[in-house]
């Protein structure tokens, strides 16, 4: 392969990768307007922006839709909630949440990695249950967002029915007739 042929390819991955990498930095920098910069904040938009990049994947899997996140960050919530109202230190709180919110997604079929740093920023945060209930919701209607706009502007057209296709549970057979509806 010739150096022309080289940065030809180069910039043909570069364009087709810039969009979702646009809106998965936006969409961490629009919520930071929202939250002050604390720790558990800064926690949670690694977590945030993790899942973002997540979201704009093209390829449809079952642990790259929009269910499992909502699901696997929920699961992250109601265990750090369980765990925030146990009298721990911190280090014993956050092998708890860890371990647990670990255990809950791989157990309900729904891993999402940064979901599991999103409980132990859950933890961190020290404004109650509201707060932490606050925080899920603005996330998992950012990461609604992400989905929107990837669909929009990275995919080829916007078709809805696609998109809540997404929030259903899917199979690999399911997987591949969604994969059949991206080509058309």
């Amino acid at each position: 392969m010739s150096l022309i042929d080289y940065l030809k390819k180069e910039r043909t991955i570069w364009h087709k990768r810039f969009i979702p990498s646009l809106i998965a930095g936006i969409s961490v920098a629009i919520i930071t307007f929202f939250f002050e910069m604390t720790a558990s904040n800064i926690v949670m938009f690694a977590s945030l922006g993790a899942s973002a990049a997540i979201l704009t994947q093209k390829q449809i899997h079952k642990l790259t839709i929009l269910r499992t996140v909502i699901l696997s960050y929920l699961i992250a919530l109601i265990i750090s909630l369980i765990v925030s109202h146990i009298p721990v230190s911190f280090p014993i709180a956050a092998l708890l949440v860890v371990t647990l919110t670990t255990i809950g997604l791989y157990l309900f079929d729904i891993f999402h990695p940064p979901a599991i740093s999103a409980a132990l920023a859950f933890i961190m945060i020290n404004g109650g249950i509201w707060e932490d209930i606050t925080i899920f919701i603005a996330v998992i209607i950012l990461l609604i967002i992400v989905k929107i706009l990837t669909y929009a502007f990275y995919y080829e057209n916007l078709e809805m029915h696609k998109f809540f296709q997404e929030l259903k549970d899917i199979n690999k057979e399911d997987v591949k007739k969604i994969k059949k509806i991206l080509k058309k």
